[in-house]
């Protein structure tokens, strides 16, 4: 009776921790492995090694702390001390209560230990022996999924000395135990929400033309003039902010000279301008050079004022759509 209340005292001294975490969960479970009964004899041979086997009780309170209880037999061992004077042979069990308190390795696997109580008996053909001594234990725990889980452990029981016994008790085995409710985390995947924001960015078009006192080039010359930048900012600007513009740059001259010059002065000036908005990072595959020489007049080569408006550059920009 005694050994039964002190049990119960310490089951009642570790109820606060009842409070779980979500994933707190009851198990049970078996376990088998080698049982040594060391120093059972003061003299003579003893088959001290056997086979133990036991079964396992716990909860789990899902933050690193367990109480647990164990029924194992130990085995069928014999002894022989000199003040008793004669040797004896029975089956050793033992009823354990311990803490356990788990350390992560991995976010499957964990490392623990036990300290608590074991009431052991050995009942043996001279009559039966029991008392209460202390238990330690270190072990290796392995989630294997949700319901179960793998373990290897050490358990001591020291100074098992009542009667004719007077031992320790060394328990290597292996188990399994199987988790009731227990869940895994669910898996969360962030989705974040990606917003098209579409802009249809217009047309432009600029027209350079003497006649407007804007003089991109020399006269006769293909080479920008030093004040051309300035002109051309408001288009090098759309070109290097939107990624999808295109342009269109085309040359135009009077019809003073010879055709095959005018023509190729107007492609000539075309591509310096082309140059220009590349040599500032814009890709030259989204520019289109075109020489048209003197066969698109927009006003009377026989005036100078006319012939100035035909010396021009013309840059189309089409619409296009822009999204952020």
């Amino acid at each position: 009776m005694k050994k039964a209340v002190t049990s119960l005292a310490i089951m009642m001294a570790l109820s606060p921790f009842a409070y779980a975490q979500d994933d707190a969960n009851f198990y049970l479970g078996a376990r088998v492995g080698s049982s040594t009964l060391e120093d059972a004899c003061e003299a003579g041979s003893c088959d001290d090694q056997e086979v133990g086997g036991g079964l396992i009780a716990g909860y789990d309170f899902a933050n690193g702390f367990s109480i647990e209880s164990t029924y194992d037999y130990l085995g069928h061992f014999e002894t022989y001390y000199n003040s008793v004077g004669e040797q004896r042979s029975g089956d050793l069990t033992a009823f354990t209560l311990a803490p356990k308190l788990n350390f992560g390795l991995t976010d499957a696997t964990d490392i623990y230990g036990k300290i608590g109580v074991a009431w052991w008996d050995f009942d043996s053909n001279r009559g039966s022996e029991d008392d209460i001594s202390l238990l330690t234990a270190l072990g290796l725990d392995h989630r294997a999924n949700d319901l179960v889980n793998v373990r290897l452990e050490y358990q001591y029981i020291p100074k098992m000395d009542e009667g004719y016994i007077d031992a320790d008790n060394h328990f290597i085995s292996a188990g399994l135990t199987f988790h009731f409710g227990r869940h895994s985390e669910p898996e969360y995947v962030v989705v974040e929400e990606v917003v098209v924001v579409e802009e249809v960015v217009e047309p432009k078009r600029y027209v350079f033309s003497e006649a407007d006192e804007v003089e991109l080039f020399a006269f006769g010359k293909a080479s920008l003039s030093a004040g051309a930048a300035t002109h051309l900012e408001p288009m090098l600007k759309r070109l290097q902010d939107f990624p999808q513009s295109t342009a269109i740059i085309i040359g135009h001259t009077d019809s003073v000279g010879s055709e095959a010059f005018n023509q190729k002065l107007s492609e000539e000036r075309a591509q310096s301008v082309a140059d220009y908005f590349t040599s500032n990072g814009v890709s030259a595959d989204r520019l289109s050079v075109v020489g048209m020489g003197e066969k698109d007049p927009i006003a009377s080569n026989d005036t100078e004022d006319g012939r100035a408006k035909n010396r021009r550059v013309e840059i189309d920009s089409p619409e296009f759509v822009y999204e952020e």
